[in-house]
């Protein structure tokens, strides 16, 4: 290789030397000729650019000809703003005409032509002043001759200007043709140099020629080789020059589909608008080189996690010549760095959270944007419904458009079918690419269509939420359409997460349980201490009285003590049915009920207790309320919620009413017009242990299970009960019961029932 190297050094100052001798002869042959044809070629410029301003010239007199007759047509107030700027352009090409035609001719055809158009000027305005039509008519007969003369004059001129630019292009072909001769003399002188040149050149650089088609094969050969890498060449303007078989497997694009076309397709929508492609190439210019990491893009429109190493290239003076990108697909890599991040983060997550449903909602947030774009957690009621506990979206009015689906269209079973296929089989679904027909599929409306559209669905993935045999809720995942797609390494990390998540809800359910038995325990040995000894101090009052002959005492000892044993019993009762719950294991024993008379029985059980409390209990009945409950349990949540106004509404009215809400449903309402509740305590009166009531009922506080029981009861029936209440106005329970519930197994609020496998 040293040997051709010396050789083309030594042939290298021969071959410059008669190449600065022939570059000399060329230049004085052709130099003066180059003189003449610039002179000629000048003329000819000035006399073209003296033609066009003739053409300028005529071109704004039509102009303002054009806007006189339209303001003229509409009645002419505007007739002097509209062709003013007209007429001014016809002023100035008319001033530039004569610092440039400087002949005597010339002048005085100029002249003509300002003059014409003076009057033409003159005779438009006169036209507005003329108040008769004969007198409009001679205004238009002048105004139409400055117009011919305005016309005549400037094609004189043109055609003056037009003959003497006719005499240079003449002078210019004489010139072309000696000039065409001298290059004829020059070609042919230059090509026996070119001969002599390429005959030393096949000489004596044949061998570096050799040498560098071997050099360049096998950098091709090495190149093509590697297919693990993306090696790619971009020119100085950062359009793609050279592409190997690596970048078309890692890619998707071929050399004949991606040469020539900007880096910028290979990075996401969002960094291209950012300005990260100039971005990266000016730090590489600046740096000589470049190391990166980011999202780039596939041809199809995937996306994969990318180590990029950028290089400028300069020539020999330090000039860019374009940059060099090798890029190496390592979205394994960091999805595996990232699984076990997220599995950190989620195990402090559920170590930290003791509430089950902010635990649930907090791994739902962590896995958006990591893992998916979108995310709902569904969580498994005591009624066997899913409903949403957490909806979160990158992108805010797609997270609004959820939410709105989900409240607008709550899910029912078999809706999705995709989520209750995977409750009841306890394995994940992934949908790599949703396809438009599975979304109409899913859709019951055409507004929820609209709306389950709105989030542009492009992949998904259902994964359920399994702790032992149970199936808790699932995780649905979505990716935006066009963003990315689900792999099986996804779904693999979200059933880590999910199942630690489940447990981490089953953990959570079990502590707070027994944290409940422990605050149970402590209440009931309190409120079971009280009506007790209250028992014990009446019959020890009824006994003396007895004794004493006192008829009457012993009577309102007897209510009383009657009074103390039937809020004993309740309290019996309410623990006995919390235990139920809690055990999961109860079955409602439905049988055809008439909810009418049943609060028929309940009220007159209370009459005595509501003549105490000073309350008018009145019974509202609509006949036919026939439906398949429990009657049990029914006849709980009326005396629970009876039991409840008559507490708090002492003294005032109290109203109990059955009433069909539509042909499926019967509604069971109780009002009282007592203390009411705080609008910051209405969510919690429905929980274990929650007293509410204002501090003018604290002697009357009750246990805080009889609403919380109610509840779970309803539920379990299939039905809703919700609270509407005024502060100082009493307080509202309303019931709607389905007359015929789905048979559904009880459970505690924290526990979901088992799936069959």
């Amino acid at each position: 290789m040293a040997g051709p190297r010396r050789l083309a050094q030594e042939d290298g100052w021969g071959l410059g030397a008669s190449l600065v001798l022939a570059f000399v002869l060329l230049a004085m042959a052709v130099g003066a000729l180059l003189t003449t044809r610039n002179s000629v070629q000048s003329r000819v410029m000035e006399r073209s650019l003296d033609l066009q301003e003739v053409g300028q010239l005529g071109r704004a007199f039509s102009d303002k000809v054009s806007l006189a007759n339209s303001a003229l047509l509409a009645g002419g107030q505007s007739l002097v703003q509209d062709t003013a700027r007209a007429r001014q352009r016809f002023l100035d090409t008319e001033q530039r005409l004569r610092e440039r035609l400087t002949a005597a001719e010339d002048q005085a055809l100029l002249e003509e032509v300002g003059e014409a158009e003076q009057v033409h000027d003159t005779a438009l305005r006169a036209l507005l002043d003329t108040p008769t039509p004969r007198e409009q008519k001679l205004a238009r007969e002048r105004l139409a001759r400055a117009h011919g003369r305005v016309r005549e004059a400037q094609a004189r001129l043109e055609r003056k200007v037009l003959a003497r630019l006719a005499r240079e292009n003449h002078a210019a072909l004489l010139t072309d043709r000696w000039e065409t001769a001298l290059l004829l003399v020059a070609s042919l002188l230059g090509l026996g140099l070119a001969a002599t040149l390429a005959w030393v050149l096949h000489r004596r650089l044949h061998p570096l020629k050799r040498e560098a088609a071997a050099s360049a094969h096998r950098f091709q050969a090495l190149v093509e080789g590697v297919r693990d890498y993306a090696l790619v060449l971009l020119d100085a303007r950062g359009r793609v020059a050279s592409w190997n078989p690596g970048a078309e497997r890692i890619k998707g694009w071929s050399e004949a589909e991606i040469l020539g076309r900007p880096s910028l397709v290979f990075y996401t929508s969002e960094d291209a608008a950012a300005g990260k492609p100039e971005r990266e190439l000016s730090r590489a210019l600046q740096d000589g080189r470049l190391r990166t990491e980011g999202w780039r893009l596939r041809k199809d429109g995937s996306r994969f996690w990318a180590e990029v190493s950028i290089t400028a290239l300069r020539d020999e003076d330090g000039r860019p010549q374009g940059f060099s990108v090798v890029t190496r697909d390592i979205t394994e890599q960091r999805r595996n760095e990232r699984m076990q991040e997220l599995l950190a983060e989620a195990g402090r997550v559920f170590h930290q959270s003791p509430d089950p449903d902010l635990t649930a909602a907090e791994v739902a947030r962590l896995l958006v944007p990591e893992v998916a774009d979108g995310c709902i957690l569904y969580l498994l009621t005591p009624a066997g419904e899913l409903r949403p506990r957490a909806v979160t979206h990158v992108q805010p009015e797609r997270e609004a458009s959820l939410w709105e689906s989900l409240r607008r269209f709550p899910p029912r079973a078999g809706m999705p079918p995709v989520v209750w296929e995977v409750m009841r089989t306890g394995r994940s679904q992934l949908d790599v690419e949703v396809e438009p027909q599975d979304v109409e599929a899913s859709a019951e409306t055409d507004e929820h269509l609209v709306l389950i559209e709105r989030v542009a669905i492009g992949s998904s993935m259902v994964v359920p939420l399994r702790a032992g045999s149970q199936t808790l809720g699932a995780f649905v995942l979505m990716t935006a359409r066009g963003h990315r797609r689900f792999t099986h390494a996804d779904q693999v990390l979200v059933e880590e997460l999910a199942g630690r998540a489940a447990l981490a809800l089953e953990n959570t359910r079990l502590l707070r349980e027994a944290r409940e038995a422990v605050d149970l325990i402590a209440v009931t040995a309190h409120d079971l201490g009280n009506p007790l000894h209250a028992l014990q101090l009446l019959l020890s009052k009824v006994q003396r009285a007895q004794a004493a002959g006192r008829h009457e005492d012993v009577r309102q000892g007897l209510v009383a003590a009657r009074g103390q044993a039937q809020r004993l019993g309740q309290l019996l009762h309410n623990l006995l049915d919390l235990s139920r719950l809690s055990s999961g294991k109860r079955v409602l024993d439905a049988a055809p009920v008439d909810l009418g008379e049943l609060a028929r029985e309940v009220v007159e059980r209370f009459a005595e207790a509501a003549a105490q409390a000073g309350c008018d209990l009145k019974l509202e009945v609509e006949p036919g309320q026939v439906g398949q409950w429990d009657r049990i349990r029914l006849d709980r949540v009326v005396t629970n919620l009876l039991s409840n106004a008559l507490k708090f509404g002492r003294g005032h009215p109290v109203t109990v009413s059955v009433s069909a809400l539509d042909v499926e449903h019967t509604r069971l309402r109780v009002r009282d017009e007592g203390v009411g509740i705080a609008p910051e305590a209405q969510r919690r009166v429905f929980e274990r242990f929650e007293r509410e009531r204002s501090r003018k009922a604290e002697a009357e506080a009750g246990y805080g299970l009889g609403l919380y029981i109610a509840r779970q009861l309803v539920e379990a029936h299939g039905g809703v009960i919700h609270l509407d209440s005024v502060p100082g106005r009493g307080a509202t329970f309303t019931v709607d019961l389905p007359r015929i519930p789905r048979p559904v197994e009880e459970t505690s609020v924290a526990e979901s029932p088992p799936l069959q496998q």
